[in-house]
């Protein structure tokens, strides 16, 4: 397969999906992914599509209206975290690539990072600060499953998972691959990766609070520290570590704590 970005001395070579430079026009190097546009949009489109048949268990939104139960809840992740690392496969071959080799240090970092996300989210929770909308299923398996259920870690491992290969992958796509250098050219594929600026950081935070707002003072913080990272090592793995650290950091506080309302 052709890499994604362009070798030392390689001519640079238009996006894919992209049109070609007007004659005359000097064409700015493309730093990928091929077919940009699918691969870092499809994954948390799917997700987010997916996520809107999780039924809640106060009721309400569109699996009530589908008649989805709260008891399904395990079963209707599962699908969604399926769906959504089916959309990854799908945009594998145009990634491998183009993602890099990982550095050593990112996904500790990311680790790190579950410290400011738990203080910031308990301080906002312990305020009752609230932007009304985006709250949390907190589903705890053991609770509803019961003690001892064979279910339970079954499920547990289906929310692994999602929480720290599906949602690292798909969001990183969209934030780091997509987002943070959209708001810099609108031929995305064009801005090198890790481009770093006072937008960037204002995109990435105002997409942190605006998807996680039971914990919009963490994201505000968490989101654009993760889009130093990428400007630290300029590899879109970097990112995708960095968030499966801190997400897997976060299930074990959930877990030893059940502090479920984080999940």
């Amino acid at each position: 397969m052709t890499p994604s970005v362009p070798a030392p001395g390689d001519p640079p070579r238009p996006g894919a999906g992209a049109p070609p430079p007007a004659d005359g026009a000097t064409a700015l190097p493309d730093h990928g992914p091929r077919a940009p546009w699918v691969t870092c949009l499809a994954p948390l489109v799917t997700y987010m599509v997916a996520g809107s048949f999780l039924p809640s268990a106060e009721g309400g939104g569109l699996a009530a209206t589908l008649g989805i139960p709260w008891a399904a809840y395990p079963w209707a992740y599962a699908l969604q975290v399926a769906a959504t690392l089916a959309a990854i496969g799908w945009c594998g071959r145009d990634l491998v690539r183009w993602l890099g080799r990982p550095t050593w240090w990112t996904a500790l970092a990311g680790v790190a990072l579950v410290v400011p996300w738990v203080i910031l989210a308990t301080l906002q929770r312990g305020s009752g600060w609230d932007l009304g909308f985006g709250a949390r299923e907190g589903f705890d398996p053991f609770t509803a499953f019961g003690a001892g259920s064979a279910a339970t870690w079954p499920f547990l491992a289906v929310r692994a998972l999602g929480l720290v290969v599906a949602v690292p992958i798909a969001e990183e796509l969209f934030v780091r691959g997509f987002l943070t250098r959209y708001v810099v050219n609108e031929e995305f594929w064009r801005v090198p990766f890790g481009t770093l600026s006072a937008v960037v950081l204002a995109a990435a935070a105002v997409y942190g609070v605006a998807t996680h707002p039971p914990e919009a003072l963490a994201a505000a913080v968490w989101f654009p520290a993760v889009s130093w990272i990428a400007s630290r090592t300029r590899q879109p793995i970097d990112c995708i570590l960095a968030h499966a650290g801190t997400n897997l950091a976060l299930g074990a506080y959930v877990l030893a704590t059940g502090s479920w309302w984080l999940m």
